[in-house]
């Protein structure tokens, strides 16, 4: 097949393209300038000059495509809306990546013992609604003839990346400390970032119109992470701090969120797609593998990349 791939120069969309490169599909992204044009050319991967925000490039993308994997931002509701359009009635598929994040609890670092399953009746928190409310919509496609699968993916890790993990080494590296928020028990899931790639591919392959699954290999709590940070940039011990604080260290939505809990079941994927995870754990890749390869040995003077509240 010939696959659209929204954001195949992130962090996650290059690993999906990638996999997808490597089962055999073409895969088609769209970059802007030159440097990126030819960084997809480079990968393997079919370059369009254009972006998201322009209809005219993104529509004959997704005209030319047999299926649109969708990777960036999954807050762009005016994205998802414009490729939902290109889609409906089409058949072809269309993969959306949300997260595990739509589930989160406020607990200021208490632990819970909910865990929740795609079919787990509950109702997100204002800040995240809008994202699951876009969930509901794409997978209500399939009832106009879009082939619609979304995934949500737990934090994804490995290669010494991440969307979460990265913030907080900068914050410990630039503040010489890891925190965590109160107790620290809350429990997030993680998946490791070949495993979630694979999963996309499963998914492309042989996932239902309208579904949609948890995509996590386990979890951790808030406080392990911080403890696994701190050796890995010999810290000594991680401590606790506010919610307030956390907040001011790497800003008010990522700090609800890792103060939150997130604890779901991804029994679906494994036995529908049988997706099958096989990476090292967070903590191992985090101490022992590649983000103390990537991280173990930065100073304060080489952390290029601010942190903002």
């Amino acid at each position: 097949m010939n696959i659209l791939v929204t954001g195949a120069t992130g962090y996650l969309g290059r690993a999906v393209a990638q996999r997808l490169h490597g089962a055999g599909h073409q895969v088609t992204a769209m970059a802007r300038g030159e440097a990126g044009l030819k960084a997809l050319a480079a990968g393997g991967f079919r370059p369009v000059r254009g972006d998201l925000t322009d209809p005219v490039s993104l529509r004959t993308a997704v005209e030319d495509a047999d299926a649109v994997v969708e990777t960036g931002d999954a807050d762009n509701d005016r994205a998802t809306e414009a490729l939902l359009e290109l889609v409906a009635g089409t058949g072809k598929r269309y993969l959306r990546t949300s997260g595990v994040g739509v589930y989160t609890e406020l607990s200021c670092g208490e632990p819970s013992d909910t865990v929740h399953t795609e079919d787990t009746d509950f109702v997100p928190i204002p800040e995240l609604s809008h994202r699951y409310n876009q969930d509901l919509r794409v997978m209500a496609a399939a009832r106009n003839g879009a082939h619609t699968v979304v995934l949500r993916p737990g934090m994804v890790y490995g290669q010494g990346g991440s969307e979460q993990l990265p913030l907080l080494l900068r914050a410990a590296l630039r503040d010489q400390v890891s925190r965590y928020t109160g107790q620290g028990l809350n429990r997030y899931p993680n998946v490791y970032l070949d495993d979630v790639a694979r999963a996309y591919v499963l998914a492309l392959e042989s996932a239902s119109p309208g579904s949609e699954y948890n995509l996590a290999a386990d979890e951790a709590t808030m406080r392990e992470i911080a403890e696994g940070i701190a050796e890995v940039l010999g810290l000594g011990e991680a401590v606790s701090t506010t919610l307030e604080d956390m907040a001011e260290v790497i800003g008010p939505r990522y700090a609800m969120g890792m103060a939150g809990n997130v604890r779901v079941d991804a029994t679906k994927a494994r036995t529908e797609l049988g997706w099958a995870p096989q990476g090292p754990s967070l903590t191992e890749d985090l101490v022992h593998g590649s983000y103390r390869k990537v991280w173990g040995h930065r100073e304060v003077s080489l952390v290029t990349e601010a942190v903002t509240p």
